[in-house]
């Protein structure tokens, strides 16, 4: 049993308990039942074909032949699956979502060149390859923010309880596991990123979350208020901006000049989903034009940021503040996608771990992941996510196709419930979280060090009905589909 003194200097207790056997194994199934129930194949399946096919054109002299030769190949047939909103199949992603996943992928394709394997078996390797990336840098994760944690709370308990947190939260295992996607990169990024940070290392803290907008271009939206937060230095901050900025840029504009493709795929994915028309579909009418709602608060978010001077006590807490509420007014007001929902988690479980009320903070979590998932039940549960896993492929002969495998919706549905509810759930705890976390940050004692210097208690019941809510999910679409047999 521990002991520190609360904000009023008393003496009190809390159980200094790491994680351990039972509590890994509650992640483990959980892992794996969405392992082997659900998977999103479109999106890493093609993605890990073309980075195979970025190989070739690496190995045969043609490196900036890449988008080109995949277009040429869809056009002959060679890539075969589902299409989106019949949209054509194109590697619409930045050049290097494509690099890391040629580097992972590099050793079996030098087995497929000793071993000859038929293509559609090391099509399925590739796809389950990706799914083993995603897999070792969720855990590669939960080994940084364990150590960034460390680092603000000054405690070895405190910190593997906030590892354990982050990887047990159904967030993760929902846009991790289930849906099949690379988002965990640009998480990591954020992760280091932030470490740098708070040791006021703003060149590598700027050149990691450059290489996170590669992946996906909201930690943009991190990284500006951050630095308007800890640098008021015009040219340094232009310089460091500039800095964050820079290899996206680069990655757009060789593409852009070398491979005629690449414009051709930007050309495709602009013209059905284009992602700067997310910015200005909410506004705000006004007089001489419309005003996007989301730019004009992240515009005074900024301002706040670069205005505000604070004490060497608060800056961390007011850090993830800035970086949470400018990502979460991004998903307020700009149409997401699911798995986009994964770079607020660092933030969310080092702020729940700053609170006075850890509990109730673990309950306002529980809040916005039940309202998340449940609004993603409703949109994005499809049948493509049950029907290419690897537990449908192998028991298919075995149950007859059920019309729906999204049994939650129906019944929601059928009581006229719509989207409205569990997303405003999800805002809802979002902002409650905010302003708990700042008004907790507010009547802390001047005499405490850190705003991370909390009592807190471990309750494994409630941690463990945290992670759980992910089985709501999991769970429906299974019983419904073995409720069939043949």
């Amino acid at each position: 049993m521990l002991s520190r003194k609360d904000e009023l200097g008393r003496s009190v207790s809390f159980r200094g308990k790491t994680p351990g056997i039972v509590d890994a194994f509650v992640v483990i199934c959980l892992f794996f039942a969405a392992f082997i129930f659900f998977d999103q194949w479109y999106d890493m399946a093609f993605a890990a074909q073309w980075s195979d096919e970025l190989l070739d054109c690496i190995f045969t002299g043609r490196p900036f032949d890449f988008y080109g030769s995949v277009l040429a190949k869809v056009a002959a047939g060679d890539y075969v699956g589902p299409t989106l909103k019949n949209e054509p199949i194109a590697p619409v992603y930045n050049i290097l979502v494509y690099i890391v996943l040629a580097v992972w992928e590099l050793p079996l394709y030098i087995t497929k060149h000793i071993i000859p394997i038929p293509t559609p078996t090391y099509e399925l390797i590739l796809e389950i390859w990706g799914r083993l990336l995603n897999i070792i840098l969720s855990c590669v994760c939960f080994i940084q923010i364990t150590k960034l944690s460390e680092f603000l709370m000054k405690d070895k308990a405190k910190a593997k309880w906030a590892g354990f947190y982050f990887i047990s939260s159904p967030i993760l295992i929902y846009c991790v596991i289930i849906r099949n996607n690379l988002d965990i990169i640009p998480a990591l990024c954020i992760i280091l990123a932030l470490k740098q940070y708070f040791q006021k290392k703003y060149i590598s803290f700027s050149l990691l979350m450059a290489i996170a907008c590669c992946f996906k271009v909201m930690p943009v939206f991190v990284a500006i208020p951050l630095l308007l937060f800890a640098e008021k230095r015009i040219v340094k901050l232009i310089q460091y901006l500039g800095l964050t900025l820079s290899l996206l840029a680069v990655t757009i504009i060789i593409p852009t000049l070398a491979d005629p493709g690449y414009t051709v795929t930007q050309n495709l994915i602009v013209s059905g989903d284009a992602f700067s028309s997310y910015i200005f579909k909410t506004y705000i009418t006004g007089g001489t034009s419309n005003y996007s709602v989301f730019l004009l608060i992240f515009f005074l978010i900024c301002v706040l940021a670069y205005i505000i001077k604070p004490s060497e006590r608060n800056m961390p807490v007011y850090s993830l503040l800035f970086g949470f509420a400018s990502l979460s007014t991004f998903f307020m007001f700009v149409k997401w996608h699911p798995q986009w929902i994964l770079l607020l988690l660092p933030f969310i479980t080092l702020i729940v771990f700053s609170l006075i009320d850890f509990e109730f903070g673990i309950l306002l979590d529980m809040a916005l992941t039940l309202g998340f998932l449940v609004t993603s039940i409703f949109i994005h549960l499809t049948e493509w996510v049950f029907t290419y896993s690897i537990f449908y492929t192998n028991t298919a002969d075995q149950y007859s196709p059920y019309d729906s495998f999204n049994p939650i919706y129906d019944l929601f549905n059928g009581y006229g419930i719509t989207t409205i509810v569990p997303s405003t759930l999800f805002l809802a705890g979002i902002a409650a979280l905010i302003l708990v976390a700042f008004l907790n940050n507010r009547s802390k004692l001047p005499k405490i060090d850190s705003s991370f210097d909390n009592s807190y208690k471990i309750h494994r019941g409630l941690l463990y009905a945290r992670a759980a809510i992910i089985l709501i999910y999991i769970v429906p679409p299974l019983i419904s589909y073995l409720s069939h047999p043949i």
